[in-house]
């Protein structure tokens, strides 16, 4: 990084800015641009001229759009970047996610019009009629044309009274004998696999708070566990698991000060913390995925404490909903077990 700077002072005159694509060429150095970029972002020289990810997707997806539609759709777009005084800004990944839903209605109908006043009921009824992920798709375009028409852009709602339809809540299910051998027999290969099995199998931890979980937050002598407040009393088999991979983390990155208790080579010499990618190809190799170790571990706490929706959501600061649905899987699973056998 030092090498990196100087190179950049050496090229630039005092006070002369220094843009992105430029410090993006010292990988050809050997130089980790990416932590030299790091430090230039906080400075007033600093010119950020890189090409915006979500414009060229728009750009390379929506150029056969007449030149209203597109208009009309920027508008939508800007709405959920950068929010209005009554509606928060959505992440990246959510508008995408909006964006790839409405692109087969975009290719298929909107692609005839002049422009999205011309869209009307029949046309989405009929679209959204053999769609896979009918209420995603339709939440996408009623996101749409309620901002069209709050912003006045279009004169009337054709999405209004349009039922999408609710989506599939799947129900919670318990691992199988051969899946909970399967995943602690893995979990011995690798440190991190360990931890992140004992956060999600024991605690219940989601993946976001196991990737976002700090060093502070463990208290190994004190036997206590404090993601984000909660409190938690160390168990045994957590505690081995955090001790042997803080012992791994400080053999191989013994200079790091990244703060969280998880890292990788890439976020080692940074203050960020280990990405859904990283986690992803963590657990890749397991039977099951991070959400479903979690869903057992609630399983479990629901089957001993009489399906008792209070306590879970207590326990595991899980919502009304979300309890509801965790303690209505263990009473159908009852029911069925004890339901007589007709046969």
């Amino acid at each position: 990084m030092r090498r990196g700077i100087r190179i950049l002072c050496t090229v630039h005159r005092p006070g002369e800015q220094i843009r992105a694509s430029t410090i993006a060429q010292l990988t050809h150095t050997a130089v980790p641009a990416n932590h030299v970029l790091e430090v230039f972002e906080e400075l007033d020289i600093f010119l950020d001229d890189r090409p915006d990810a979500l414009d060229a997707w728009c750009e390379e997806h929506l150029s056969f759009l007449a030149s209203d539609v597109r208009t009309e759709l920027d508008a939508w777009i800007d709405v959920l970047r950068h929010g209005t005084p009554r509606r928060r800004p959505r992440a990246h990944a959510t508008v995408v996610t909006n964006l790839r839903s409405i692109l087969p209605f975009l290719t298929e109908c909107a692609g005839e019009y002049a422009t999205l006043r011309q869209a009307t009921r029949d046309d989405i009824t009929s679209w959204l009629a053999d769609r896979p992920y009918r209420a995603y798709d339709a939440s996408a375009l009623r996101s749409l044309f309620s901002t069209l028409k709050a912003e006045r852009l279009i004169f009337a709602n054709p999405m209004r009274g349009i039922k999408g339809g609710k989506v599939a809540i799947k129900i919670p299910a318990s691992l199988t004998a051969d899946e909970v051998k399967s995943v602690a027999i893995a979990a011995l290969q690798n440190p991190a696999l360990r931890v992140v099995v004992a956060l999600s199998g024991i605690h219940a931890l989601p993946a976001r708070q196991i990737r976002a979980m700090m060093l502070d937050q463990v208290d190994l002598p004190g036997r206590r566990l404090d993601p984000q407040g909660l409190h938690r009393p160390l168990d045994d088999y957590t505690s081995v698991a955090i001790s042997d991979y803080v012992a791994y983390r400080h053999r191989r990155w013994p200079n790091s000060t990244n703060p969280h208790l998880l890292i990788s080579r890439n976020t080692a010499t940074t203050m960020t913390a280990v990405g859904t990618f990283w986690m992803n190809k963590l657990v890749k190799d397991l039977p099951v995925g991070v959400d479903r170790l979690r869903q057992d571990r609630i399983l479990e706490e629901a089957l001993a404490n009489g399906a008792d929706p209070l306590h879970l959501a207590h326990v595991f600061s899980l919502s009304a909903k979300a309890s509801l649905r965790y303690t209505s899987a263990v009473t159908e699973s009852e029911s069925e077990q004890q339901a007589p056998n007709t046969r």
